[in-house]
């Protein structure tokens, strides 16, 4: 008997107390074990907890999709070719950092010291006399020593296809992040000048890993004064160039699983240039809601929601009439896509609409202003899409809105088959728009856009 149930004394109690200890003891009670804090277990069997749902009902969560809110590991490389001496001249008293030098030392403070970065490694790419990467593993002082004061030694770049699969080999390893920063002109071995040809499918033979990994791939591109001897990749008519300033493009490459590369982008990078470029991203859900009685986006005609108690509205009953189309307002929170593909802009050029069932179009498409976000009713949103339904061809359908997966324009407004003349034709890297081609490929089979959000209808009868 369980002494924690019964006194010496009551040993010889009624049969009652008894049957009452023994089912106390069926109920829970337990002995600790000497030396632990330990309990054995029940031998009650308990009802369990239904497990959490781990996928959401559509639009019926307001928190918005997973972010950039956790700490990650880092591997950091930096490219230390000569044709990288340029952005990193050296100092003087009377000399402005470059913009890369500004770039690099706030991304360098941010992983060394921030709180979003648990471990952190640094590695200067580089090759060696075998025509070889190498990943030189070095101190945060001394690649700061590099950025600040440029790159003393005669060292030769390795070619682009070969310095990503090294950095991306050695960080998957390691399950780090990969930041990747270079001027990316591609330098193919000289004994093989087919691999200028072949660019595209060998940057995307580099990247496997990426792919097999099931990882994300994040293009940060900006340009920067360059001070010094220019290394182009067309060789003709001249072999290099002496350059005083002209503006000469570097990438930052981030990758990693998404969820991470976000952390990346968002918390430690920060302030990200306007050239971006997302690569295999993708939100499962993304909250939204038919707005019908806020009335900053009041609807127009007959249209209200199917449950009359729900807080998110996912189907509505409507019936649009030949006078009196139908239109109504749709809550979006894209807080945890990429800065660019939360831009008005970007959205009104690339956000989709389709219907089943019935003739729809997209109408106006904002921003959530100040005034708005003070609203609690909508406080949860950060855009408003407006849907404007003329007519409705079944009894029940739905309107969908999705953003697709898109290349950039400005990949190929950065690239030119001629770098040779950079003093003519400035912020341009060789063939760039076919080194995100090889990207792009590893992603080419997942065609699911970047998030899709979709409104049931009924057709409301008179």
């Amino acid at each position: 008997m369980n002494r924690n149930c019964m006194h010496k004394n009551q040993v010889t109690a009624s049969a009652k107390v008894l049957l009452l200890c023994g089912a106390l003891a069926l109920a829970g009670c337990y002995e600790k074990k000497s030396g632990t804090s330990e309990t054995a277990p029940t031998s009650t069997p308990q009802t369990e907890t239904a497990p959490a749902r781990t996928t959401p009902a559509p639009g019926a969560s307001a928190t918005p999709p997973a972010t950039a809110n956790q700490k990650v590991d880092i591997d950091l490389y930096l490219e230390v070719s000569n044709g990288m001496k340029g952005f990193m001249p050296p100092p003087a008293a009377d000399k402005e950092p470059t913009v890369f030098q500004n770039r690099l030392n706030k991304l360098l403070s941010e992983v060394q010291d921030g709180i979003y970065v648990d471990a952190k490694r640094y590695y200067l790419a580089r090759e060696n006399s075998q025509g070889k990467p190498v990943l030189d593993s070095v101190t945060y002082n001394t690649l700061k020593n590099t950025i600040v004061s440029g790159i003393k030694a005669d060292v030769r770049g390795t070619p682009l296809p070969d310095m990503l699969r090294a950095a991306l080999e050695n960080s998957v390893e390691r399950r780090a992040v990969s930041v990747i920063v270079s001027d990316f002109i591609h330098g193919p071995d000289p004994n093989n000048p087919g691999q200028f040809l072949s660019l595209d499918s060998d940057i995307r033979s580099s990247l496997k890993q990426a792919e097999h990994q099931g990882l994300v791939v994040a293009v940060l591109a900006e340009a920067s004064p360059f001070f010094g001897t220019y290394h182009p990749a067309v060789k003709k008519p001249q072999v290099k160039r002496n350059l005083a300033g002209e503006q000469i493009p570097f990438y930052i490459w981030v990758i990693g699983k998404q969820e991470e590369v976000q952390t990346v982008t968002n918390k430690v990078l920060r302030n990200l240039p306007a050239q971006q470029a997302y690569f295999g991203f993708h939100y499962q859900q993304v909250p939204y809601s038919a707005l019908l009685k806020a009335d900053q986006f009041r609807p127009a005609g007959i249209v209200y929601c199917t449950s009359r108690t729900a807080e998110v509205c996912t189907s509505v009953n409507l019936m649009p009439e030949p006078d009196a189309p139908v239109e109504f307002t749709i809550g979006l929170n894209l807080s945890g896509l990429p800065a660019s593909m939360q831009e008005v802009a970007y959205l009104k050029q690339h956000l989709k609409l389709s219907a089943t069932g019935g003739r729809a179009s997209l109408g106006t498409i904002l921003a959530a202003s100040e005034d708005v976000k003070a609203i609690p009713a909508l406080a949860q949103y950060t855009h408003f899409v407006r849907v404007r339904v003329p007519q409705l061809t079944a009894n029940a359908g739905t309107f969908t809105l999705q953003l697709p997966q898109v290349v950039p324009a400005w990949i190929n407004q950065w690239s030119t088959g001629n770098d040779n003349n950079p003093v003519a034709a400035p912020g341009k890297t060789y063939q760039f728009n076919k080194i995100m081609e090889g990207v792009q490929a590893l992603y080419r089979d997942q065609n699911q856009p970047v998030f899709s959000a979709t409104i049931k209808f009924n057709k409301e009868t008179k």
